[in-house]
């Protein structure tokens, strides 16, 4: 039993990239994902493969709203509730916001003391936009894997560490994916289709279900459902 949870943290260490490998593999876990293969959207959506373009387009937002079964208003509110900017920076990276407390616990606080700017804590304040990837490199500088995970990114502000269910192998390829819309698109329809309170709550537009599961259990803190309810009223009538 030992040698075989053993060899089970192996391979989570060495192919699921488990920060912490815990030697259990759950029906729906990494591990049962990674060993028999990627994600699939759970439903069929085609998207233009031009890498040139850098915002969400309406055709994109139909397409998706026919694989998620909801309405295109809906996912242009959580685009306009997530992204206050463009999904990509001056320099054409992917706009992200870098989460301190994530870090920390990725890494088992290993570097709160030593790293309070990057390791900590939630923030308070995120600082600038221009800060987000000054603090993301230091992280990366201590544990990549983790750093990464630690972003939300792009359009739809999914975090890294939500790549599994946006339908990539490991974070890398979903920081690789983050670099086009059509990788954004793919990764938002995949994470909504495999998390069941999400998909249940985008079709009604239960706005307090849906902030909950995709912003965070203090949604309310930032009136995110309001804003959302908000945004979809604005979508639907422009």
């Amino acid at each position: 039993m030992k040698k075989t949870i053993a060899r089970i943290k192996d391979f989570q260490e060495k192919v699921v990239r488990m920060i912490n490998p815990d030697g259990i593999i759950s029906p729906h876990g990494p591990t049962m994902r990674r060993l028999y293969g990627n994600i699939t959207p759970v439903k069929t959506i085609k998207i233009s493969l031009d890498t040139t373009l850098s915002q969400v387009t309406d055709e994109m937002y139909v397409s998706m709203a026919k694989a998620l079964n909801c309405e295109p208003a809906a996912i242009k509110a959580v685009v306009m509730s997530e992204s206050r900017q463009s999904p990509f920076d001056a320099s054409g990276r992917p706009t992200i916001l870098y989460k301190r407390h994530y870090f920390s616990r990725l890494t088992n606080h290993q570097y709160d003391k030593s790293h309070p700017d990057i390791s900590g804590e939630a923030y308070e304040v995120y600082g600038k936009s221009g800060a987000q990837y000054d603090k993301l490199n230091k992280a990366i500088a201590l544990d990549r894997t983790a750093a990464l995970q630690s972003a939300s990114w792009s359009t739809f502000q999914i975090m890294g560490s939500n790549y599994a269910t946006s339908g990539y192998a490991n974070v890398e390829a979903f920081v690789q994916g983050m670099n086009t819309i059509s990788g954004q698109v793919y990764a938002f329809v995949n994470h909504v289709s495999h998390i069941p309170s999400l998909l249940n709550a985008i079709l009604p537009k239960n706005w307090a279900s849906f902030a909950r599961h995709y912003n965070s259990v203090n949604y309310k803190r930032n009136n995110y459902d309001v804003k959302l309810s908000r945004n979809y009223d604005y979508a639907l009538h422009h």
